[in-house]
């Protein structure tokens, strides 16, 4: 990974946090991906609302580990991934959370039993992501990446089957990616 960029993905939330003109370019990108998203604004809304309510109910849980958890929510499915190590009951205690939440349709889940090195699934994500943003046939911004001990999960919703596959392959063909797990769906007409 060349090493502005490295820098440049440690910088990024300090400078978020502290300049002004950064936070007005992160207001700028949030509206950049509501207008790229395939769901309709109803549907974004929704999906929203249900994230944030599981969330809520993952950090007050009584359960350890269920606040750790990366959650996304698209068309009704919920998808959590992060690290259980076994014999936890996180995993079991945020399924259950997310059951209980309206509008669910279904829950799928990617754990890894043991943490993961951050430096290189950082690296690993930012060069998914480069490879995403060199092609002219996907949009970038249409899925969530995350990268667990070298695993890549793509979470989000595409216009077609062609272009989840576009996904999963640029993903692919990132060196030190162990393997590609994809929770892309394709729009409901």
């Amino acid at each position: 990974m060349r090493p502005y960029i490295r820098l440049g993905l440690v910088a990024l939330p300090l400078l978020l946090g502290c300049n002004p003109y950064m936070a007005a370019i992160g207001a700028v990108s949030q509206t950049y991906n509501v207008a790229t998203d395939e769901r309709s604004l109803s549907a974004q809304a929704s999906d929203e609302k249900i994230e944030a309510d599981i969330q809520a109910n993952l950090l007050a849980s009584p359960v350890p580990g269920t606040a750790s958890l990366t959650t996304y929510v698209r068309q009704g499915v919920v998808v959590f991934a992060g690290v259980v190590p076994r014999g936890s009951q996180a995993g079991r205690a945020a399924v259950d959370i997310a059951r209980a939440e309206p509008g669910v349709r279904r829950v799928e889940t990617f754990f890894v039993d043991s943490e993961p090195s951050k430096t290189s699934d950082i690296e690993i994500e930012a060069e998914v992501k480069e490879a995403l943003v060199a092609d002219p046939n996907v949009v970038a911004g249409r899925v969530d990446i995350n990268v667990f001990n070298g695993h890549v999960i793509l979470v989000g919703v595409v216009s077609d089957v062609d272009q989840a596959q576009r996904f999963v392959d640029d993903a692919s063909s990132v060196q030190g990616v162990v393997s590609v797990r994809s929770y892309i769906q394709v729009e409901k007409s």
